[in-house]
Order: C-alpha cells, then sequence, then structure tokens
C-alpha cells in the first residue's frame, strides 16, 4: 500500500534519513484555492492512504479525497474537545482530569471528521505539554 505522510517537517526529516522520498511544499493552497502544481505532484505518486500527523495545514480536498483509503488524522487532544492548534496546551490550561488522543477520518472542517479511535490517559497535578505528549 502506497501511503503519503502528510504533515510538519520533522516527519520528512525523518523520513529522507530513512531513504523515503520526500516532497516540500511551502504551502497547498493560495487564496483559499488549491496550487494545482502541488496537487499535481502529489496526486503523481498515487498514494492509496493519507496520514496526516499532526498536520497545520488545510489540506485541499482534491488531496483529502485521492486515496482509495482515504485521509486519517491524529490530534492530541479527546476530540471534540480542543479542535486546533495547542490541544494540549488547552488540555492543561482548562484544567481537564483527562487527556488522550484521537484518530479520525479527514473531511473539510477543522478536526470534525468521524472518529477511528482514541485514546485517553489520566492529566497528572505536576503534567507538563512534555510530560503529557509523552504519556
Amino acid at each position: 500500500m502506497k501511503i503519503a505522510v502528510i504533515g510538519q517537517s520533522l516527519f520528512g526529516q525523518e523520513a529522507e534519513k530513512d531513504g523515503v522520498p520526500v516532497f516540500k511544499f511551502p504551502r497547498w493552497r493560495a487564496r483559499g484555492q488549491a496550487l494545482p502544481e502541488v496537487v499535481a505532484k502529489y496526486q503523481a505518486l498515487g498514494a492509496e492512504l493519507n496520514v496526516l500527523p499532526f498536520c497545520s495545514q488545510f489540506i485541499p480536498m482534491e488531496v483529502i479525497n485521492a486515496p482509495r483509503h482515504g485521509s486519517i488524522i491524529y490530534h492530541p487532544s479527546l476530540l471534540p474537545r480542543h479542535r486546533g492548534a495547542s490541544a494540549i496546551n488547552w488540555t492543561l490550561i482548562h484544567g481537564d482530569k483527562k487527556g488522550g488522543f484521537t484518530i479520525f477520518w479527514a473531511d473539510d472542517g477543522l478536526d470534525t471528521g468521524d472518529l477511528l479511535l482514541q485514546k485517553e490517559c489520566d492529566v497528572l497535578p505536576d503534567d507538563t505539554v512534555s510530560t503529557l505528549y509523552n504519556r
């Protein structure tokens, strides 16, 4: 199965170390429209599944819907709580007793797709973003 990992540059750097081809796009869209040259380069990969860990950009629906098996996203909160950026920070700021992560199907909203799975953990009184993230 061909999998496209779309996310932050750290993932690309690690993949390159293992000899995996990496395509770096500063952005996927301009003025709300998908950049045709970027979408064409992506489509040439023939991905069967997109995995979007820590993806901080809105990816065009032409990319989200392209793979036969769809697109899944990792988000570091128990969705629907703390959608968007800095989810772990908001878990701590709001004094949540539980934290965790969610894997869900991508759609055209901000962290709004159908849930695939969630893993929950306790938030400890002395937790930091780092300790909660690593748990």
